[in-house]
């Protein structure tokens, strides 16, 4: 004969923790996996923004030397030619309206002096 084997029943609160229990080991397994992967991120990042605090230095001390060169060579007078270049016209806006500007001029010295005026295309 065959030997039987007592069980015991199982109620739904063991079920229930012995999932979570589950739950929570296989946690601990994905976080014991993972750890030295974050730790060796970190260190990657911590040695990136080293080295991105030494290049915004060397950027920073190339760009006063630039602009101390700049201001030594040109002066104050750099500032006067700002003042006179429009901020927010696009440069094909610009070039338009000086060649209006430039037949306008043409047009009145050509009424002036008393001769036909002179084509801009053909000067260019």
């Amino acid at each position: 004969m065959t030997e039987q084997v007592e069980t015991t029943p199982i109620t739904p609160k063991e079920v229930l923790r012995k999932g979570w229990l589950a739950y929570l080991g296989l946690y601990g397994a994905a976080y014991e996996r993972v750890k030295p992967l974050t730790t060796k991120a970190n260190e990657t990042l911590e040695q990136l923004i080293t080295k991105g605090e030494a290049v915004e230095t060397n950027a920073q001390e190339v760009a006063g030397d630039v602009r101390e060169r700049a201001n030594s060579f040109y002066g104050k007078g750099a500032t006067r030619v700002r003042k006179f270049i429009p901020e927010f016209v696009t440069s094909a806006e610009r070039v338009d309206e000086l060649e209006a500007e430039i037949a306008a001029l043409n047009k009145k010295v050509a009424e002036l002096t008393g001769e036909p005026e002179a084509d801009s295309a053909k000067a260019a």
